[in-house]
């Protein structure tokens, strides 16, 4: 049963992976000004490699091609990237995840050594001693924790998001931290059970404090795509409480509908700051101001994007997130409480991104502030009205879930 379960959830995240796709593919016709040949043709083995994660039942196979989605990654942050710290944001990247995994490859190993199989569906049957549990369990959370990224392990998420090109932060947000949850849900809780209960509480609070933390450190932030990064801590903390809190089909089913929520509306925040950064070229906050007065099909846009990214009603965010919060008051109060607080934050600092810089009297030093294209509108429906159909129709995923 399980593992007729988390088939389900890879499949689910093979069809956003392609659909992501699809839309960078769209984006690149405007964003990638040179050797888009060699981009498109490194797009598509990231793809390859991602429909692969998902689909394989050995796990030191999924070891090798979790880390295999390094190598694009890095080379598109390291050849496309947007400024002069694009190689340092590449090496962030290439050493927080490849140092983290070690871990897991010697939990691995010892996971074989003492059942004689990495086959999954096998493993599944297997009743691991507790010591082992608890040490897998590590070095397996340790990976995912950093691929999410979790409070303390985000250290690399801003920076890569900065210097990375428009494409990059798209899959980067859209799929890649997804490779965590999914990590998680597929070999570290049926696998390590015992191990995934004992550490839960330490995650949970984890989770709290990325809620907090991100969303506080997000009003900080006067670089719009360093904004959206922190704000993916506070929305990943939302889905880790719900899946460490409540190993029911309520905790993972509001975990997956936040991540595929996500997936959709921060790509299509990341597209909004690049077209502003095409138009403009900056990104940072208090140079802007009533630019909706000449972008005013930009502006209605991003005014919905901004509704679905603070859970506004109709919208996939929304249920996720009361599904969440409904979670947490059945554990704790006090957890339902700090996670209100947390969604409020996010309100503060999504309307303050909107505000600053669409609204107002337009700023004389602004020029060429033509409004967006096709293509850019197209990639921006793309994302946006999964999100809404699945916020007036939820039962369209909750089923599936």
């Amino acid at each position: 049963m399980w593992g007729n379960n988390t088939n389900t959830l890879g499949m689910i995240l093979i069809i956003l992976t392609i659909y992501l796709m699809i839309t960078c593919v769209i984006m690149s016709i405007n964003s990638i000004k040179y050797n888009i040949k060699l981009f498109l043709i490194i797009l598509m083995i990231l793809n390859l490699i991602l429909v692969m994660v998902f689909l394989v039942k050995n796990v030191l196979t999924f070891y090798i091609l979790f880390e295999s989605t390094l190598i694009p990654v890095f080379i598109i942050v390291l050849l496309w990237g947007s400024r002069l710290e694009k190689l340092r944001a590449a090496y962030y990247l290439l050493f927080f995840t490849l140092s983290s995994s070690l871990l897991m490859l010697i939990a691995i190993i010892k996971v074989y050594i003492i059942s004689g199989s990495l086959k999954i569906d096998y493993l599944y049957s297997v009743n691991l001693p507790m010591n082992i549990q608890k040490w897998g369990f590590i070095g397996f959370a340790l990976a995912m924790g950093v691929k999410i990224p979790l409070i303390p392990f985000h250290i690399w998420l801003p920076q890569a998001h900065v210097e990375a090109p428009l494409v990059g932060s798209i899959l980067l947000a859209g799929i890649l931290l997804k490779l965590g949850g999914y990590g998680f849900i597929y070999f570290i809780l049926p696998i390590f059970p015992y191990g995934f209960y004992y550490f839960s509480p330490i995650l949970q609070t984890l989770s709290l404090i990325a809620i907090i933390y991100g969303g506080l450190t997000t009003l900080r932030q006067s670089d719009m795509k360093r904004l959206i990064a922190y704000s993916s801590v506070a929305h990943m903390g939302f889905a880790t409480y719900a899946l460490f809190s409540e190993i029911s089909e309520l905790g993972i089913s509001s975990c997956f509908m936040i991540f595929i929520a996500h997936g959709l509306v921060s790509p299509a925040l990341f597209i909004i700051v690049g077209v502003i950064y095409d138009r403009f070229g900056s990104r940072i906050i208090k140079y802007y101001k009533g630019i909706g007065l000449i972008m005013p099909a930009l502006n209605v846009v991003t005014f919905i994007v901004i509704l679905g990214s603070i859970a506004f009603p109709i919208s996939l965010n929304f249920v996720g997130e009361l599904l969440i919060i409904v979670t947490a008051s059945s554990i704790s109060v006090i957890s339902a409480i700090i996670i209100s607080i947390g969604a409020f934050i996010g309100l503060k600092y999504s309307f303050y991104f909107y505000e600053r810089i669409f609204l107002g009297s337009f700023s004389v030093y602004l020029k060429n502030g033509r409004d967006i294209n096709r293509i850019e509108l197209i990639s921006l429906m793309m994302l946006i009205i999964p999100v809404i159909i699945l916020g007036v129709i939820p039962c369209l995923i909750i089923n599936i879930l």
